[in-house]
């Protein structure tokens, strides 16, 4: 009977974890952009016309969140989470195509700008 009781609570935890990792790890698409500011902006311009973008990036199907940085040497570093591949490359399309978006990208320089698509494996946080 012990010995039934350790198998059960066994198979339980084991099942339990099993679950807990796929749900906490869910597949998505990290989209990637470095880039500089048109030097006839400023950094704080640069950043302010970015924070704008915002309200029309999220607006895109598949969109899940975005985060926008800038280091030292003023360069910016753009990462979006997207729900697929497909979703993120159709975003990019039409994004190319929405003249309120392109007007407001007038501040990056685009000779300096790095596009890379990552799909997602593995996650953790501080809360695990």
């Amino acid at each position: 009977m012990k010995q039934l009781i350790i198998a059960t609570f066994l198979c339980s935890f084991g099942v339990g974890s099993a679950q807990k990792q796929q749900t906490m790890t869910p597949t998505v698409c990290i989209e990637m952009v470095s880039f500089r500011g048109n030097p006839e902006f400023t950094i704080e311009q640069v950043q302010e016309v970015m924070t704008q973008t915002n309200s029309h990036i999220k607006e895109f199907d598949g969109f899940i969140k975005r985060t926008i940085s800038v280091n030292e040497e003023g360069e910016f570093l753009d990462i979006v989470y997207w729900e697929s591949l497909e979703q993120a490359k159709q975003a990019a399309a039409d994004l190319q195509q929405n003249a309120e978006i392109m007007k407001h990208f007038k501040v990056i320089d685009f000779s300096t700008v790095t596009m890379k698509h990552f799909n997602s494996f593995s996650e953790c946080s501080v809360n695990e």
